[in-house]
């Protein structure tokens, strides 16, 4: 029996990050709630078929309700309440023992604009379950955006984000080879 794809969701237990730097100062927010994330991995072949992502930005926190209102404001939340990152391509992928380092591109849509960026994780694999860290970098100019004043500081241009997600199982897509016959568990 071959398994092609097994398809993971996101469990609870996650946790994406970002920090925004200004002079003499560094944002930190996160979001706990309001993520989905959806991947078809083949561990055996070392392919990964598809890997999604969106984050709620009505979710996104920094821990102080004025920031939070000014963040939302900017990201204008009722217009955009959505994030969407989509893997595109896979540069690289290497096994190392029970993990993998993957070099990609990816799109993120942030604000109703859609632009490329490189992202780099690693997937650390236990039975049937696996996580994930990830961290990339992102910039306001890429989109054409201007840096948000927060504290009467301009933040810099570049944002760091990142995140650690751990997967379960939810349906594999296995075959069974019977002389010529091939059968498919769907």
């Amino acid at each position: 029996m071959n398994c092609a794809v097994e398809e993971y969701k996101l469990t609870a237990n996650y946790d994406v990050d970002f920090t925004a730097y200004a002079p003499l100062h560094t944002f930190k927010g996160w979001t706990r709630q309001g993520v989905d994330v959806r991947m078809g991995i083949n561990f055996d072949a070392g392919t990964i078929s598809y890997a999604r992502a969106s984050a709620q930005t009505c979710c996104f926190d920094n821990g102080f309700d004025d920031r939070n209102r000014a963040m939302s404001d900017y990201m204008q939340i009722e217009k955009y309440p959505e994030s969407i990152i989509e893997l595109t391509q896979i540069k690289a992928l290497t096994r190392l023992d029970i993990r993998f380092q993957i070099d990609a591109l990816a799109v993120l849509e942030f604000m109703g604009q859609r632009r490329q960026l490189p992202v780099s994780f690693f997937i650390t694999r236990n039975n049937s379950e696996f996580s994930i860290d990830l961290d990339f970098k992102w910039s306001f100019k890429a989109y054409d955006l201007k840096a948000p004043r927060l504290l009467f500081l301009t933040v810099r241009d570049i944002v760091d984000i990142s995140g650690k997600c751990n997967f379960l199982t939810i349906k594999s897509v296995c075959y069974i080879n019977f002389k010529d016959k091939v059968f498919s568990s769907r």
